[in-house]
């Protein structure tokens, strides 16, 4: 099989080589998958440059040489044990930041991370979400945000135009929330057609000049690398007393990659209960969350696109080879929404 196999050019500095790798075989518990398409995450653009380097080759011997978190496909083969789907199925699926395997036409991944693509829903739309949905699965938990209790909830999403971020706010949207939500000048107008009532543009506007008196703030949105620190006070002014600050920016990844995994872990947890306190003491609540895949989560996510609840902003379709192109348009902040890598580009036009 064709994969897209990471190669490091220099310190910090990766780079993806076309190579032909052995087509996986499933475990008893395991699928394997014939990919339409596959994501390219935010975090994959990092990862490929070193970051959570020390973690990951904790957890095993090595990181993954084939990048990507989730991605789309058909069946093409079931381990011993897995009853709930079989060859021909199509399905959406996820993996582990440590195994990853995405950027290649076939991929090994574990049956509770795979489930059935909902009816009516494209290939290339179901490869964008699951690892989106699995992240705002933790988000909307630790923002104590449902269905049941966000109507009338004043939420700010920062990054309305990314893969995350713009799910995020059709969802709030469709749930009764008023979302402010931040994006670039030549984003405003497709992030305000996805239901936000204010789109802060931040090459002109400070959200926090325009903002205030809100329930929920949801930062996607990773730091100028140039910056000396990570800044929250600005998302902490916006908040009400009792208000929720949820962010996908930790630096449990740099920490680990800086002191070794173990020791990074606790410097880590030590940095987030000092957070919290300090939020605490001011009548708010912080919380760093992560991406965590779970067949229930995953099961949730698949009813959000059958139901309608959301539909993907894709940014941009690129065919495997062009893998290296497709990360400098995401790091140069060009994607408009989701990117996807095209395997099979008839696989990825079927509907389920």
């Amino acid at each position: 099989m064709k994969a897209a196999v990471l190669e490091l050019e220099r310190p910090g500095k990766g780079r993806f080589r076309i190579a032909d790798l052995p087509q996986p075989a499933p475990g008893p518990d395991e699928i394997v998958i014939r990919l339409g398409a596959a994501s390219i995450n935010p975090i994959e653009t990092l990862m490929r440059n070193g970051y959570g380097d020390s973690l990951f080759k904790w957890m095993r011997d090595k990181g993954p040489r084939v990048l990507g978190l989730d991605g789309a496909g058909v069946v093409q083969a079931a381990g011993s044990r897995v009853q709930a789907l079989r060859e021909g199925d199509l399905v959406m699926a996820s993996n582990w930041p440590y195994k990853a395997g995405f950027y290649a036409e076939y991929v090994r991944v574990p049956a509770d991370y795979v489930t059935a693509v909902p009816e009516g829903i494209s290939i290339a739309d179901a490869a964008a979400v699951p690892y989106t949905g699995l992240t705002l699965c933790s988000v909307l938990e630790a923002a104590q945000l449902d269905a049941g209790n966000a109507p009338g909830k004043r939420v700010l999403v920062h990054g309305g135009s990314g893969g995350i971020g713009s799910i995020l706010v059709q969802l709030l949207h469709r749930w009764g929330c008023w979302v402010a939500t931040t994006c670039s000048t030549a984003n405003v107008d497709r992030v305000k057609a996805l239901g936000a009532h204010r789109v802060v543009d931040y090459r002109s506007e400070d959200f926090a000049a325009v903002l205030s008196d809100l329930d929920v703030v949801v930062n996607t949105v990773a730091p100028d690398p140039s910056a000396k620190k990570l800044d929250e006070a600005p998302h902490l002014s916006v908040l009400r007393t009792g208000g929720r600050y949820v962010s996908l920016i930790s630096p449990t990844l740099t920490l680990a990659d800086l002191l070794g995994g173990p020791p990074g872990l606790l410097v880590a947890g030590a940095w987030m209960g000092g957070a919290r306190l300090y939020w605490l003491l001011r009548g708010k609540h912080h919380r760093w969350v992560y991406y965590k895949p779970t067949p229930q989560r995953l099961a949730a996510v698949a009813g959000w696109l059958e139901s309608g609840a959301v539909k993907p902003l894709i940014g941009g379709r690129h065919t495997l080879d062009q893998v290296n192109e497709a990360h400098a348009r995401l790091e140069q902040g060009k994607a408009g929404g989701k990117l996807l890598l095209i395997l099979d580009e008839q696989l990825a036009q079927r509907r389920a």
